[in-house]
C-alpha cells in the first residue's frame, strides 16, 4: 500500500513537473515571438513594386513614400536599410516584396495611415500595398485562425490582433481574448460562436496552405491582404 502511494505521489510530481516545463516553454515561445515583432516595429513591407536588376531599393522607396505623403513628405525618410524579400526570384515573374526599416516610428505610422487612406495606391504603373512586417511565427498563428476570423467577419463581430500575440473580439461590449490553442473552446463559448476546427499552430506547426490562382497572382502573405481589400482596424499591423 505504501509503495503504491509512493508511485502515485511520484507520478503526480512528474505530471506537475512536465506541466510546469511545458508552461515555461510556451512562455519562452511567446517572449521570443514578441521580441521578434518588436524588432520589426519600424519595418514596412511593400508589395507590388517592379523588380529590376541593379535597382536601388532605397531610391525606389523614397520615391514611393514621397508620392504617398505629397507635400508633407520630409527631405529624408531615414531609411536605415532596404532589401527585397530574402528568397529566390519568383518563377512567375511577380516582384518580391521590398522590406525597409525606418529610424522614426511616428513617420512609419504616418506612412501606414496614408496607405490605408489610399485604397487605389499605385506607383511605377503598378498597384502597391503596404504592410507591417511580422514574424513568421505570428503569420503562422494568424493563418491557423483564419476559419475563426472568417466566422467573426460573417457574424459582423469586431475583432483585432494584439501584441504579444492574441485575438480579441468584442461581444455585447465585452472583449474576449484568445492567446493559446487551448483558449479556443472558451473563446467560442463566450462569443456565442459554433464549433470550428482550428489546428494547434504551436504543436502541429504551420498549417498547410492550398494556393489558388488568385493567391498566386497576388503573392499574398498568410492572413495579409492589401489595404484596399482589408481596410479597418483588423489588419496585420494592428
Amino acid at each position: 500500500m505504501r509503495n503504491a502511494y509512493r508511485m502515485h505521489t511520484g507520478s503526480r510530481r512528474w505530471t506537475l513537473a512536465t506541466t510546469r516545463q511545458g508552461n515555461l516553454l510556451l512562455d519562452l515561445h511567446r517572449q521570443v515571438e514578441d521580441l521578434d515583432n518588436r524588432g520589426r516595429r519600424n519595418n514596412i513591407r511593400v508589395r507590388g513594386l517592379p523588380e529590376a536588376e541593379g535597382e536601388s531599393p532605397q531610391e525606389i522607396l523614397t520615391g514611393l513614400f514621397t508620392h504617398l505623403l505629397g507635400e508633407a513628405a520630409p527631405e529624408d525618410f531615414g531609411i536605415v536599410r532596404a532589401h527585397r524579400a530574402l528568397r529566390a526570384p519568383r518563377r512567375d515573374g511577380l516582384p518580391r516584396d521590398l522590406i525597409c526599416a525606418l529610424v522614426s516610428f511616428p513617420l512609419k505610422e504616418e506612412l501606414m495611415k496614408a496607405a490605408r487612406s489610399r485604397p487605389d495606391l499605385s506607383y511605377m504603373d503598378s498597384p502597391v500595398s503596404l504592410f507591417q512586417d511580422l514574424s513568421q511565427t505570428t503569420l503562422d498563428a494568424r493563418r491557423a485562425l483564419r476559419p475563426l476570423t472568417r466566422l467573426l467577419q460573417e457574424r459582423r463581430i469586431p475583432y483585432k490582433w494584439g501584441f504579444p500575440f492574441s485575438l480579441q473580439a468584442r461581444v455585447d461590449n465585452m472583449w474576449h481574448v484568445l492567446k493559446w490553442p487551448n483558449d479556443i473552446p472558451r473563446f467560442l463559448r463566450n462569443a456565442g460562436l459554433p464549433h470550428v476546427t482550428i489546428p494547434n499552430w504551436i504543436l502541429e506547426g504551420p498549417p498547410a496552405r492550398a494556393v489558388g490562382p488568385s493567391e498566386m497572382a497576388h503573392n499574398l502573405h498568410p492572413d495579409q491582404e492589401p489595404h484596399r481589400r482589408r481596410g479597418g482596424p483588423n489588419g496585420p499591423e494592428e
